[in-house]
């Protein structure tokens, strides 16, 4: 990739929540192509600033992470020592000048998520990829430090609508007299996103409920299945990482979705409606590298309106 090549959408052979050890195999991935800036951009056919890609890691004080909805601060302005704001930001920052371009065009980025982000949705160590963002509005305003800022709320783009089908025709136009401009590959993701397929491999495909190592298929391979403590889209507008995804049974799973089983902020599992037969309550199984967020535990049992808990 070219030090001014923008592509636009997912990047081919990554998927959302794959995992990153660093900045640079960030950058090698082609998901940016700075290797500290938060704003990834290069130049479109008019030799115009266009925005790709930017990163969350606790780079600005007045950036706000709530997965959905993202309140991005932009580039410039900022002492490096103290990580506070000393002068005002410009729209003439050209990373600040591609995110606008990147909305008056309707364009979406891609969102990664570095390890000192917003604890309930960044990665424990490492850096990852979220997938694609739409920016919503963007606009001047003063921040904590008193100093003017360049903000953008990024919005997350629905899971069926991952892909970039009506922009990849856009990108075919060819203004006269400017060189023809470069399509990218778009593909549509998957459900069995990264992040499921990650905390299954930690837990060996074995229920983290009951137990069960369910061995199916002609090479008895053990099949298990991601359930979201916070449910996904409209019906939870839960988020895909690691903190809100459990390896669970197919039968554990179904309980866990309608409600028949709930998590305590101490990872109790508690059968809503066990009898003196069968224990009402048994110890979530858990790996240290799969840290559960009490704060989907809670939206569970806030769903499903279970007020009194013994935690």
């Amino acid at each position: 990739m070219s030090a001014y090549e923008v592509v636009i959408g997912h990047v081919k052979g990554i998927v959302p929540g794959e995992l990153f050890g660093s900045r640079m195999a960030v950058k090698r991935a082609g998901l940016t192509k700075e290797q500290q800036a938060g704003i990834s951009w290069g130049l479109d056919a008019e030799g115009v600033p266009l925005a790709d890609a930017i990163v969350l890691n606790k780079g600005y004080e007045d950036d706000r992470d709530g997965w959905g909805e993202v309140l991005y601060t932009g580039a410039g302005g900022r002492d490096e020592s103290t990580r506070r704001q000393v002068e005002d930001q410009s729209w003439e920052n050209p990373g600040n000048a591609g995110l606008v371009r990147s909305h008056t065009l309707g364009h979406p980025v891609r969102v990664i998520r570095g390890y000192r982000g917003e604890p309930s949705y960044s990665p424990t160590s490492g850096y990852r990829y979220d997938g694609l963002y739409r920016i919503a509005r963007h606009w001047q305003e003063k921040g904590i430090s008193g100093f003017q800022i360049c903000r953008f709320e990024l919005q997350r783009l629905a899971d069926d609508r991952q892909e970039l089908t009506p922009l990849e025709e856009q990108i075919h136009d060819v203004i006269e007299g400017q060189p023809p401009r470069k399509a990218s590959t778009v593909e549509r993701i998957v459900r069995d996103t990264a992040v499921i397929r990650r905390v299954k491999r930690w837990h060996g495909y074995r229920c983290q409920v009951c137990r069960l190592a369910l061995a199916i298929g002609p090479d008895d391979a053990n099949y298990a299945e991601g359930a979201h403590i916070q449910a996904l889209g409209k019906q939870g507008n839960g988020p895909d990482v690691d903190g809100n995804v459990l390896c669970l049974c197919p039968n554990c799973h179904i309980r866990l979705d309608r409600g028949a089983i709930y998590l305590t902020d101490a990872l109790d599992v508690i059968d809503r409606f066990g009898s003196e037969a069968a224990p009402r309550m048994t110890k979530l199984a858990t790996v240290p590298e799969h840290r559960i967020q009490q704060k989907f535990v809670r939206a569970h049992r806030r769903f499903w309106n279970i007020d009194r808990v013994d935690v």
